[in-house]
């Protein structure tokens, strides 16, 4: 392994001394294709366009980063950042000076590469999506081929893209991030084929939040148990980070293991709560969701998860409260999306059309 792990810093050092100029593109992409943004600007969009697919999209999402955190803690897998400082292998000889960021200093174990997984399951998913309406579309069979390509294109060029920033800023080796792209389609392809999925009741959702909050609390216990730290990585980042301020529990496994689950748990709350069902009831007996609704709703959506975002931000120094801080907030973004937002514009919608009769 320390071979491997010589070369992946080798690889972060060619690239961050033959491409420092492209510093800030590939810091954009990295802070760009975090998971996070799949939840408040993606999946708003998606939902308000492609609902079916947008519920998929937070499954693959949810899961894979579920699954990510899951190898993390079994893989034990090693970042750049701190290995480069903590090998004997360079012996006398002087080990490569990386450069550190603020994205560089994540908690959790290196492998795979959650950027990249989540990237990957996320990109596919939608471009799968955007095939298939081009294939039913009527046209040139040579038309809908070039269109096919270009989309596949784009995507591997947007997981090259990634790739090289995580390897840049040194968080991964390029072994990781490329496990992670593959598992991270895997993921996609297994539940694109699930299609209780989109057809899951409240219960369904419930249980799925606490199936996976339970086995990887459970996996976390029996590994304590026998001695084995899975906070292990949070040391090595508040030892070897450069800058204090950057090491963020933010960025550990149980903050995406709660935020996750709530996302889930929203998502299924939002779509079975009275409010979603009215606004899907008033909508298509009166506007038929069109342009219009659609354009409101989602800015609306984007305005108001912003500024959520901005205003709730929990402390990230208060334990459990932060975790279940973290879990409610999740939960209130999907919600938001798919039954707060579309009952509120739909309520005005409503009143605006009253006053004109």
């Amino acid at each position: 392994m320390d071979l491997l792990h010589s070369s992946g810093v080798s690889s972060t050092y060619y690239l961050q001394t033959h491409f420092s100029h492209r510093q800030g593109y590939f810091l954009s992409v990295s802070m760009a294709t975090d998971l996070r943004n799949t939840f408040f600007l993606l999946f708003p969009i998606w939902f308000h366009l492609r609902q079916a697919e947008a519920i998929k999209l937070v499954w693959v999402a949810v899961v894979g980063d579920w699954v990510n955190l899951m190898l993390k803690w079994l893989l034990f897998g090693e970042r750049p950042y701190w290995w480069v400082q903590e090998t004997g292998y360079y012996g006398n000889s002087s080990q490569p000076m990386i450069e550190q960021f603020p994205m560089t200093c994540e908690t959790g174990p290196g492998s795979p590469s959650g950027h990249a997984m989540g990237a990957a399951g996320v990109y596919y998913t939608m471009m799968s999506s955007l095939v298939a309406i081009v294939l039913k579309e009527e046209g040139h069979q040579i038309k809908k081929w070039c269109v096919r390509v270009s989309l596949w294109t784009l995507f591997w060029c947007v997981q090259l893209c990634v790739c090289l920033s995580r390897v840049f800023v040194a968080a991964h080796f390029p072994h990781q991030v490329i496990t992670g792209v593959v598992i991270g389609i895997l993921v996609a392809e297994s539940l694109s084929r699930t299609w209780q999925i989109r057809k899951a009741g409240l219960y369904s959702y419930l249980l799925t939040s606490l199936l996976l909050l339970s086995l990887a609390l459970l996996l976390y216990l029996c590994l304590q148990l026998v001695g084995v730290d899975l906070l292990w990585s949070v040391e090595k980042a508040r030892c070897w980070c450069r800058r204090a301020e950057w090491v963020s529990v933010d960025t550990s496994p149980l903050a995406s293991l709660f935020r996750n689950t709530g996302t889930l748990l929203g998502l299924g709350l939002g779509l079975h709560s009275p409010l979603h069902a009215h606004a899907n009831t008033v909508m298509a007996g009166r506007y038929a969701k069109g342009a219009i609704y659609r354009s409101v709703c989602l800015s609306a959506t984007l305005v108001l998860l912003h500024l959520f975002d901005s205003a709730f931000r929990p402390p990230v120094h208060s334990g459990a409260l932060f975790y279940l801080l973290s879990f409610c907030k999740s939960a209130t973004v999907p919600l938001a999306t798919v039954a707060i937002v579309p009952y509120c514009v739909t309520a005005a919608l409503g009143y605006k059309a009253e006053k004109l009769v």
